[in-house]
């Protein structure tokens, strides 16, 4: 089954590309949080056949869902039912730091969309590396 994983911003969403067969994750171009997202996203649905939206929830350290979260599964049951694909949510604590200090670590020019793209990419490796 081919997935998305997604990071969610207020300004970006970062994708990762993946399968549960191969169960690696490879990134995919960020795409803007504007008025084009869902007809973005709808083509790389539909040009990728994808099945399943691995969707990043924020907790808290603590594991509590708090404002954020609730702003995350509302859009996610929104472009769930609006592009009829299942949707999952993966623990994302820390995924955002976890990116930044990898791109930071092979001596990458950090770029918000690549912290992004990267983000996702942990996302979605972790609910592949949960399967088996």
């Amino acid at each position: 089954m081919r997935i998305i994983g997604i990071d969610l911003g207020k300004k970006r969403i970062g994708l990762a590309l993946g399968d549960t067969e191969s169960r690696i994750a490879i990134g995919l171009p960020t795409l803007q949080n504007d008025r084009h997202l869902v007809d973005n996203l709808r083509a790389v649905i539909e040009g990728e056949h994808i099945q399943r939206l691995i969707v990043g929830l924020p907790k808290t350290m603590s594991g509590a869902t708090g404002e954020q979260a609730g702003y995350t599964q509302k859009w996610a049951n929104r472009i769930g039912h609006l592009l009829e694909v299942e949707v999952v949510y993966e623990d994302e604590r820390l995924s955002s730091k976890m990116a930044r200090d990898g791109l930071l670590a092979i001596g990458s020019k950090l770029k918000k969309e690549d912290i992004d793209q990267a983000a996702a990419v942990l996302i979605l490796q972790s609910y592949l590396d949960r399967l088996g």
